[in-house]
């Protein structure tokens, strides 16, 4: 007689932990998601309407008026372009160069392995300078002022270098050395073997990168004063820092900022409009790389 499968009962004290810890992932997560629906529901609900308030959930009254005025807006849209080029160029650019500088320190046999390992963990602990000494090495370097001090200083980062580098180090040397064999060069099996074998910690990098890059806008503080290279982030920082300063930007500051089309707008609608424009492209990309981000973090912090 064959024996019936029978799942595990579980006790009573098991019973109650799962309870608890399922209330407690619940709550953090509510806690982390409503202020993102928060802000998109003002950001699409009519401007006179939200002046009223009592909105929490859901635009009372529908209305896309606050990105209308966004997109309309030429300097806006600039920004927006800076932003966009900066995370593209600037991720792809990080990536290669960290890449590429990790597989070096994989190669106990390289002549100037230890020189650079010293430099490498020197630079890690006590690199980085101050404000003054960055902008004037920038300023020596025709960087200041242009699109690409956004790009060029974060090529090599030496903590994603050491990801990469641990998650090389967990490859099997035989792939590497049968393809030595089969008469590859250096260059040859970083690009062929290793990359294509590699997508988990590439795929965090790139997140790591793109959120960086995305979020930053410190550099366009302190490193430009062309009004053509502002990105969004510091456009955003702006509006906060003015709204902190005066509890509020009114309808006259909205109007000069937009060009005169913020007079059908409320701030508030506004700000949380361009809140929801900073934030959803990277919403968009991280379940993409989602499923090689936690195995790239495990892989390339734990082995080595």
């Amino acid at each position: 007689m064959a024996r019936k499968n029978m799942g595990i009962r579980k006790g009573p004290g098991e019973i109650a932990f799962e309870i608890v810890n399922y209330t407690i992932l619940a709550v953090v997560a509510v806690s982390m998601l409503y202020p993102f629906i928060y802000v998109l529901a003002i950001s699409l609900n009519d401007a006179n309407d939200s002046q009223l308030g009592g909105i929490w959930l859901y635009p009372r009254v529908l209305s896309f008026e606050s990105y209308k005025i966004i997109f309309s807006d030429p300097s806006l849209l600039q920004a927006l372009g800076i932003s966009v080029a900066r995370t593209v160029i600037g991720t792809v650019l990080t990536v290669i160069g960290c890449s590429m500088f990790a597989y070096v320190f994989t190669r106990n046999e390289f002549v100037l392995y230890k020189p650079l390992k010293g430099f490498f963990f020197f630079c890690m602990f006590f690199g980085g300078g101050g404000l003054i000494p960055t902008y004037m090495l920038y300023l020596d370097l025709g960087l200041y002022n242009s699109f690409w001090v956004y790009v060029i200083p974060t090529i090599i980062n030496l903590w994603y270098v050491t990801l990469f580098r641990t998650y090389f180090r967990s490859i099997p040397g035989e792939l590497l050395e049968a393809a030595r064999i089969d008469g590859a060069g250096e260059f040859q099996v970083y690009l062929r073997v290793l990359m294509p074998v590699s997508k988990p910690i590439i795929a965090t990098i790139t997140l790591f990168s793109a959120v960086a890059q995305w979020n930053s806008y410190r550099d366009t503080l302190y490193y430009t004063t062309d009004k053509n290279l502002r990105s969004l982030q510091y456009i955003v920082m702006e509006i906060i820092k003015k709204a902190e300063g005066s509890h509020m930007i009114d309808r006259k500051e909205m109007m000069e900022m937009f060009h005169g089309d913020a007079s059908t707008a409320d701030p508030v609608s506004l700000r949380m409009a361009i809140t929801i424009c900073t934030v959803l492209p990277i919403i968009m990309v991280y379940p993409f790389l989602q499923k090689h981000f936690m195995k790239g973090m495990m892989v390339g912090s734990m082995k080595g």
